[in-house]
């Protein structure tokens, strides 16, 4: 099974959540983009499915913020 990457980066002032070459949302703040992409991989990760949170640095390198693989325990979202 192939690792999900949600990844959150900024282009013309919005910051946005991709899933491989797929646009999946776009905010204006780094936090709500972020909590999207988490909300996102918890679900995928409840599902059974590998799933990773990046965050693009201005240098243009990705940081991995969240990651999770089937059997791992996940948190349960409030």
């Amino acid at each position: 099974m192939s690792m999900r990457e949600y990844v959150v980066r900024q282009q013309g002032g919005l910051w946005q959540v991709w899933l491989g070459d797929r646009l999946v949302s776009g905010h204006p703040s780094q936090m709500e983009a972020l909590g999207v992409a988490e909300a996102l991989a918890h679900a995928a990760a409840a599902r059974g499915e590998p799933v990773k949170v990046l965050v693009g640095e201005l240098d243009g390198e990705p940081i991995e913020f969240w990651a999770a693989q089937p059997g791992w325990p996940t948190m349960e979202m409030a």
